[in-house]
Parts: structure tokens; sequence; C-alpha cells
């Protein structure tokens, strides 16, 4: 057992791993608690989605947690709830991301560590990760005056992040891949960055290849 974990431990960071991370940044918890029904602690790596997620889920993410980590993962849908969740006990994978500094608990100033980071391939690896989960794309509207008809044109790319320091990074990457954003905006408690230039978002859709089908057919509709 110890010789499984330092492999999971000693695993080097690739493209997979990287947009599992950016996964879990966007949707993702680590928590440990002590269960009753198995009498030991347990060490939960957890990723929670829509419903109209599900395909990238058992598609995308799944897959990478099989070929990495060896493990199924449990994937449960809560159709009361609108929600999707991938689970695994694993400490080995819970133990990995906290190795790159993912924190157990409640989320706050969340990062991208720094070998991916400074990675150019990694990052965007990671900000997909990130936009597949808790990203959105839709059409905003324009209007010339009070009563005239709202005229859906063009069309954005969201993060919507709690973290400051993400968001920041967020914007550098895209920034590094020529991809122009709006000024930071805060709303609530969560910090907003845009993509509406719309050269920039076909340029991302096209750099980043987004892997949520949710996500491609809602831009492939309304391009």
């Amino acid at each position: 057992m110890r010789y499984i974990n330092e492999f999971f431990l000693n695993l080097i960071m690739n493209k997979g791993l990287a947009e599992v991370y950016g996964a879990m940044l966007g949707d993702g918890c680590l928590s440990t608690y002590y269960s009753n029904f198995n009498q030991k602690q347990n060490f939960c790596t957890l990723i929670t989605g829509h419903t109209h997620d599900l395909m990238y889920y058992e598609k995308i993410i799944r897959p990478i947690f099989i070929r990495e980590f060896g493990t199924k993962c449990y994937l449960r849908v809560r159709t009361e709830r609108n929600a999707i969740l991938l689970i695994t006990l694993k400490k080995s994978v819970f133990n990995f991301f906290t190795k790159y500094g993912f924190r157990a608990g409640k989320k706050k100033e969340i990062k991208i560590p720094k070998i991916i980071f400074q990675n150019k391939l990694l990052s965007k690896s990671c900000v997909r990760g990130i936009f597949d989960t808790d990203g959105s794309v839709y059409r905003r509207y324009s209007k010339k005056y009070n009563r005239h008809k709202r005229i859906y044109k063009h069309l954005v790319i969201q993060f919507k992040m709690n973290s400051e320091i993400l968001i920041k990074q967020i914007k550098k990457v895209l920034g590094s891949n020529k991809i122009n954003t709006t000024r930071i905006t805060t709303e609530k408690k969560s910090f907003v960055l845009r993509i509406t230039e719309q050269k920039s978002v076909h340029l991302f859709m096209k750099a980043f290849k987004p892997n949520n089908p949710y996500h491609t057919e809602r831009y492939l509709n309304n391009s």
C-alpha cells in the first residue's frame, strides 16, 4: 500500500492530470470523515456537476481517473437535485491533489499550482477543465433605447470564481494565448471574467478545445 501511495504522489503532471486539476478547481472538493460503516477515516475526492454534464463526466473526466489513478470512481446522478457526483475514496488520489496545494475543506483562495501555471500546455488544459465544469457560454443582447427590442447578437465566454487569485491566473493564461478579455468585475462574493470580443471567443474555442459537449453545442448552435 505504501508503494502504491508513493507511486501516485510521484506521478508526473501531464495534460490529463492538469485538466482534472482544473475540474477540481471549478467544481471539486476534498474532505475527510470517519465512517462508522467501515470503521475508518475516509479521504474523499469529489467533483459535482449538473445533469447536463453527464456525458462530459462519463467520456472525459472518469477515463482520466481510470488511466492515471487506476480508479473507476463512483458516478452518481441525483435527478432530484439535477446533480452529478463523481466520487473516489482512494487516499492516494486525495494525497495527489493535496501534494499540489489543493486543500481539504471549504475552498477559499484556491489557485493553479506553479507546475501547471508556468507551463503553456498544462495551463491550457487546466483552464479547459475549469471552463468545462464551472464556465459558461451564452449570447448577450443589445438595446438601442429602453423600449427597443432585445437583439441577441454576441457570444460571451464567462468564468465566475470565488478566488481572486484564480481569476487573475485565468486572465493571464488567456492573455498569453492572445485572447482578449474584459476587466475583472465582482458580483456579490464572486469575481467575473468574460471574453466578449467575437474574434477572441472563436479563438478560445479553437485553441482551448473544450471537452464538455454542453458548452460546445451551445457555442455551435449560437454561432
